[in-house]
């Protein structure tokens, strides 16, 4: 290996070390994790790369238009953050890992790290083409690359924003094309297409954030060129690459989706609402990087004006042979200027005094699309550094000192500046259900065109959102039952697509908890909702909802009652997967489990209960070992199942709260004969007698226990607890006669 490469490998590598560093605490749960504490954007930016191959793969999807998110909508992607140009890679390494879960998460992660790695290698090469010395290039390609923006992209796994390498690779072309000439420099200027491309194919938002560097920097190449054949060379080349990068996405890119989007369709963001970097705290320090707070750090501004002396100080100028090939420091501080100012956000208080910031203009120019003025924190940070690192070089060079001695307590600075010493909060994600893996076997004609319906129901679009954060998460699922869903987040979808679930529809308002269940109206909604939506599945989430309250048994009662619509075909803990008879497979009895002396047994307090309980049960609880539930929300508690024709004898494992209970049972509205009495001491076997006329054929048995009055605990001073508790249940078992 001769030395240029070795030269050209070292930093690599040590920018790789540096990335895998930051990013430790996402690399060591690369399998199970992601970041930050509380609901992030991965599910969505993971789901776009199985949206992507799922539509590449299907005939007559669309990339940029879909409708398996906030369904029955189809939304345009043209200005989701859909990041294709990571694609290829996430497409050769997720099934390498062995897919599913794990395999999309360590793809992401690598991806992650390239990207890092690439942000702090690719600003060193354009520093050091620059001219600026290696010892102040390594560190700053390190601040560019941890700094507070890429840190924050990293937790909330944006990699849109944490491709940062865009800006330098774009100038450092740039710079290539005003150095050459012939042939050569429009072979560089087919490369500057192409990454405009790749940067447009990331996000769209950087070609704002690049516009305020490339277009003076490109003024620059042009004014500063020798001759008008030389001027008109690069005016040509950069036609040239523009065309380049138009092309391409015309072909192979959003520009089509683009053009037919409807802008009239979506809500801005208010003004108000922008995230900046706080003045003037966020601009001379680095706190909340893993709360949502975008900074500077305390150390690009000091270097600027450290750099700033140092050049006056030299009164250093740059000849004009040089400007032809590198342009002065104080060209990059004029530059570092327009993104700084954007960068607070609408509006500064100074002195006591509020005043308008120049984003104002800009949030009204793209219509309140453009929401994060935060995110100009790198274009700011590469004209930073390169000012400083230009002025500060001769500086540097004529101190004599080994470039060790300045690098090193450089970086260390950077590093402490970073809060690497504070690692990157982590969270698991979603649970993987194995049912979710049977919903994504159904495949073929009948299963492909069924919608899934997650409760609560939950979506956003990164200006608004309905429901909580959590159940936006449904949207990872997505990548492994494979079919189209409501619940998720598409960035700057219509409102019109989401916000009817808030309150004006009875049966999703509901089922996110949003208004009071009206039993008739969310019946002929569900009823019509199966046949125009083929919605196949309904997943009620207790985990989401909670299990302290009566909601989540109050959903699943009710869908439970609905014995001619849906029925449960799996449990896993407190998630009820519901199967409708929209699907091909319709619903099957619900007979309870079969115990070996033959009787049909529901377990009262298992998971497996869901499949049964109606309207009346509290949460499931376990008391010494023994898994049962309190009735008593409700006059009476409901059990649906269904039995083989014949007579029966009804136990029921029970115990009274406070005082003994007559106990009684209702059949398909049928009061049986017996009643006993619940004592209050232990758990003790009360029997009733089922005839085979009640039973009838077989049909669906609608099974009421009706109890005598309940006790609220904390009325009676046992503690807090303001449930209404009357008897409760350990087994219900049927014995044939």
């Amino acid at each position: 290996m001769n030395i240029r490469v070795r030269r050209g490998f070292a930093p690599l590598v040590f920018y790789l070390l540096i990335a895998c560093i930051a990013l430790s605490p996402l690399l060591f749960r690369a399998t199970t994790h992601t970041g930050g504490e509380w609901t992030t954007d991965y599910y969505h930016f993971h789901w776009n790369y199985w949206w992507i191959r799922h539509a590449l793969a299907t005939p007559g999807l669309n990339v940029y238009e879909t409708n398996f998110v906030l369904f029955p909508f189809s939304t345009n992607l043209a200005l989701h953050t859909l990041t294709p140009f990571w694609f290829p890679a996430w497409a050769s390494l997720e099934p390498l890992f062995g897919g599913g879960h794990p395999g999309t998460l360590l793809a992401m992660n690598v991806i992650m790290v390239i990207a890092m790695t690439l942000t702090g290698r690719v600003f060193y090469g354009l520093l050091r083409r620059e001219g600026v010395a290696d010892a102040l290039a390594l560190p700053f390609g390190v601040a560019l690359q941890i700094c507070s923006g890429m840190m924050l992209a990293a937790m909330l796994t944006t990699i849109n924003y944490l491709s940062g390498f865009w800006l330098p690779l774009n100038l450092l072309t740039w710079g290539e094309i005003v150095r050459a000439a012939g042939r050569r420099r429009f072979i560089f200027a087919g490369l500057l297409g192409i990454a405009f491309y790749g940067t447009a194919l990331t996000d769209l938002q950087h070609l704002l954030f690049l516009s305020l560097l490339i277009v003076p920097y490109g003024v620059w190449g042009v004014v500063t060129q020798p001759g008008w054949r030389g001027r008109f060379e690069l005016l040509a080349a950069s036609a040239l690459s523009l065309g380049i990068m138009t092309v391409l996405l015309w072909v192979a890119g959003p520009l089509p989706a683009l053009l037919s989007y409807d802008f009239a369709s979506l809500s801005p963001q208010p003004i108000t609402n922008a995230a900046s970097i706080a003045f003037p705290d966020g601009f001379l320090s680095r706190f909340g990087t893993f709360d949502r707070e975008i900074t500077l750090g305390a150390l690009i501004l000091p270097l600027v004006a450290l750099g700033a002396a140092a050049a006056v100080w030299r009164r250093n100028r740059t000849h004009p042979a040089e400007a032809v090939r590198r342009a002065s420091p104080w060209f990059w501080l004029a530059l570092m200027i327009a993104p700084l100012l954007l960068a607070a956000g609408p509006t500064v208080m100074l002195f006591g005094t509020q005043f308008d910031a120049p984003y104002t203009p800009l949030h009204r120019i793209f219509g309140g699309l453009f929401r994060s003025p935060a995110r100009f924190d790198a274009a700011i940070i590469v004209a930073a550094l390169l000012f400083a690192g230009k002025a500060l070089t001769p500086l540097i060079r004529r101190v004599k000192l080994h470039p060790s001695l300045i690098a090193a307590p450089l970086l260390i600075l950077v590093i402490a500046d970073a809060h690497l010493f504070a690692p990157m909060p982590v969270q698991p994600v979603t649970r993987d259900y194995a049912a979710y893996h049977t919903i994504g076997a159904e495949r073929g004609p009948g299963y492909d065109d069924l919608v899934v319906l997650e409760v609560p129901v939950a979506g956003g679009s990164g200006e608004a959102w309905v429901g909580e954060f959590k159940p936006m998460e449904a949207q990872f699922y997505g990548m492994v039952h494979g079919k189209r869903m409501l619940n998720g987040a598409v960035a700057r979808a219509p409102l019109s697509h989401f916000w009817y679930w808030l309150y004006d529809d009875p049966m999703l308002a509901w089922l996110g908890q949003r208004r009071f269940l009206e039993p008739e109206a969310v019946e002929a909604q569900l009823r019509e909702r199966l046949q125009t939506w083929k919605l196949g599945y309904i997943v009620v989430h207790g985990d989401w909802i909670g299990l302290d309250g009566p909601t989540f048994q109050e959903i699943v009662g009710y869908l439970n009652g609905l014995r001619d619509l849906v029925c449960p075909f799996a449990i896993e803990d407190e998630v009820v997967f519901y199967r409708t008879i929209a699907h091909p497979a319709g619903c099957p009895a619900r007979t309870p489990p079969r115990t070996d002396s033959g009787d049909y047994r529901i377990d009262v307090g298992s998971p497996e209960d869901l499949a049964f309980t109606g309207w009346g049960w509290h949460r499931a609880e376990t008391i010494f070992e023994t898994t049962l539930r309190w009735a008593g929300e409700y006059p009476q508690a409901a059990l649906y199942l269904d039995l083989p024709p014949g007579d029966y004898a009804v136990e029921i494992a029970a115990q009274a709260f406070h005082e003994a209970r007559t106990l009684r049972l209702r059949v398909n509205g049928a009061l049986l004969d017996e009643s006993v009495l619940v004592s209050v001491d232990s758990l003790g076997t009360y029997a009733f007698t089922l005839p085979a006329g009640v039973v009838g054929s077989g049909a669906p048995l609608n099974l009421e226990l009706i109890y005598e009055g309940w006790t609220v605990p904390g009325d009676i001073g046992l503690g807090e607890d303001r449930r209404r508790l009357a008897v409760a249940v350990d087994w219900i078992r049927f014995v044939p006669r």
